[in-house]
């Protein structure tokens, strides 16, 4: 009789372990508060309807006080995004940065003081996991606050086409 009880809450146990370690779930779409984005090269392409993005150039950005709620910048700018003059401005502007597509894992540079280019990062690093990499220069506390996103995994393998559900957790970490 004991070991039925047993073997029926291990057995239990077992299906509720496994229901759990699914991955299957769709990302829910972004539905927060209207956001305007600034972009470095070309727009991606969202699901959500209330994402605004706004085309600029870094040049513009270093020379203004742009209103965005962030800035991405594309994969094809990721090199001139670690030029100095660029890397010195990223401490200067209270804006959240967001790296799209960058294999130099959190950003295109390491060392903020001493930035080597994004093709020598990404050439040391090479980061296939993180699909987008952000960070925002905290002026209170002197130190900067990052994230990063990886792609959607399932059964152990990333699934590069669901771009979507990664572009709506970054927009919720902006609206924050």
């Amino acid at each position: 009789m004991r070991n039925k009880k047993f073997i029926t809450l291990f057995i239990i146990i077992l299906i509720f372990l496994s229901a759990c370690q699914t991955n299957n779930v769709e990302e829910v779409p972004y539905e927060g508060k209207a956001l305007n984005i600034g972009v470095v090269g070309e727009s991606p392409n969202i699901r959500e309807e209330n994402i605004s993005f706004h085309n600029i150039t870094l040049e513009e950005i270093y020379n203004s006080e742009p209103d965005f709620d962030a800035v991405f910048i594309m994969e094809d700018s990721l090199s001139e995004a670690s030029k100095n003059k660029f890397v010195k401005m990223y401490k200067e502007k209270s804006l959240p940065f967001f790296f799209i597509g960058s294999k130099a894992n959190t950003v295109p540079f390491r060392d903020m003081e001493n930035p080597a280019s994004y093709k020598e990062e990404a050439a040391k690093i090479n980061d296939t996991d993180t699909y987008i990499s952000g960070f925002i220069y905290n002026q209170d506390t002197n130190e900067y606050d990052s994230w990063k996103f990886g792609y959607p995994v399932e059964n152990s393998e990333l699934q590069t086409d669901r771009i979507d559900e990664v572009y709506s957790s970054v927009f919720k970490v902006i609206e924050k």
